[in-house]
């Protein structure tokens, strides 16, 4: 099932634990009750000191905006990694931080190519590596650190989107499939908070749910649980250029936070 170590150090997360645990015992979770549960999980995201969203620029170190709407702050250097994206940036979250970097990679992929953009990574020899292999070490690039709960659950959905990409040992294949996904990044986006969510509720309420009612319950609440938000991501579109803004500046933190923004409107409510 390969659900996450069960969560319990924020008291924020025990209604919502509570909920996934009693839902989980009346049986099938029907696409109404998955509603309720992935908007009780993205409402908490939203405030959660831990494995949450995380704060967005404008709360971020007082930056804000002039009267012309441009950030006070200088525009900082690094791509992903936790708390690499932005000037000051060791208070930005991991999820935000790895999302602005995926946006710099998919940017760059469509402006110079797909080997241009592995080597300003410094991924130059790919001799001898199948596609899985060259994605997991560009994880490791896009990812950052993996030591806290919240980096693990960022890593777990940054490698499951881009395991998405690697599907066939061909690298050509590879690079198409993320040429392909160059081309409209604000998609690309919405999919990996998409998956953030499911790991946030795998770690914050399966295990509970093993303890409760077994494995097999919980194994089945998690597929259906992972359709509704799949189902749920693939409706929404987005339909903005992205590739010439730059996203390794504050101009990329504002527009990975309105896509959280939108992400924690579409997800948080209850309607299917």
């Amino acid at each position: 099932m390969g659900t996450s170590t069960n969560y319990s150090g924020s008291p924020n997360w025990g209604p919502t634990k509570s909920e996934v645990t009693r839902a989980a015992g009346e049986g099938n979770t029907s696409e109404e009750k998955s509603a309720s549960i992935v908007a009780g999980v993205v409402e908490t995201m939203a405030t959660a000191k831990d494995l949450g969203f995380g704060a967005k620029i404008s709360e971020e170190g007082g930056r804000g905006t002039d009267e012309q709407g441009h950030s006070k702050r200088k525009r900082g250097g690094g791509g992903g990694g936790a708390g690499g994206a932005t000037g000051g940036a060791s208070r930005r979250s991991a999820v935000r931080s790895v999302a602005q970097g995926l946006g710099s990679f998919l940017s760059e992929v469509r402006e110079k190519g797909f080997s241009a953009a592995l080597r300003d990574r410094g991924l130059t020899d790919l001799s001898g590596k199948d596609s899985q292999e060259v994605v997991l070490e560009l994880a490791d690039l896009l990812g950052g650190p993996a030591s806290l709960i919240d980096e693990t659950a960022v890593r777990n959905a940054l490698m499951e989107l881009m395991l998405e990409w690697a599907k066939s040992d061909e690298p050509n294949e590879l690079e198409e499939n993320i040429q392909i996904a160059s081309e409209n990044i604000g998609d690309v986006l919405h999919d990996f908070f998409a998956k953030y969510i499911f790991e946030v509720f795998k770690t914050v309420g399966v295990q509970n749910v093993v303890k409760a009612h077994g494995p097999d319950r919980a194994e089945a609440m998690t597929a259906q649980i992972k359709s509704f938000i799949e189902a749920k991501v693939d409706s929404l579109h987005e339909e903005r250029d992205l590739t010439g803004i730059d996203w390794t500046g504050d101009e990329g933190a504002m527009v990975v936070d309105e896509i959280v923004e939108h992400t924690i409107e579409v997800f948080g409510s209850e309607e299917s």
